[in-house]
């Protein structure tokens, strides 16, 4: 779904923003979709602050933008931040039995109408 991350961090003085953490989906002309993550700072502040934005998804998008963080985070070699910020998040997450179900409902290879 996602394939590709621009701008995981960027580091802004707080002069020049008031935004402490964001995430910004979107899709280009050619059909990629891209996530843009800015945080202002690596504080405990702003990694809660992620991990409510992260809260906030789908069982199935949390887990596609998560893994697009853990990418690029093990790419910089920042591994301890993706661990900081799922640890945080796991914290706040309440996905219920019909978020999940929903996702994965199970659904006939051949619908009955489809045999007739």
């Amino acid at each position: 779904m996602f394939r590709k991350l621009r701008n995981l961090f960027s580091k802004k003085n707080k002069d020049e923003s008031e935004t402490v953490c964001g995430i910004a989906l979107y899709v280009e002309d050619d059909g990629q979709v891209f996530v843009d993550i800015r945080m202002s700072d690596e504080s405990e502040q702003s990694i809660e602050y992620l991990a409510s934005i992260l809260s906030m998804f789908s069982p199935s998008s949390f887990f596609n933008v998560s893994k697009i963080i853990k990418k690029q985070l093990d790419e910089e070699g920042r591994e301890d931040l993706y661990i900081e910020i799922i640890e945080k998040t796991a914290g706040m997450i309440k996905f219920t039995k019909e978020d999940i179900d929903s996702e994965y409902e199970e659904k006939p290879c051949i619908n009955p109408s489809d045999v007739i």
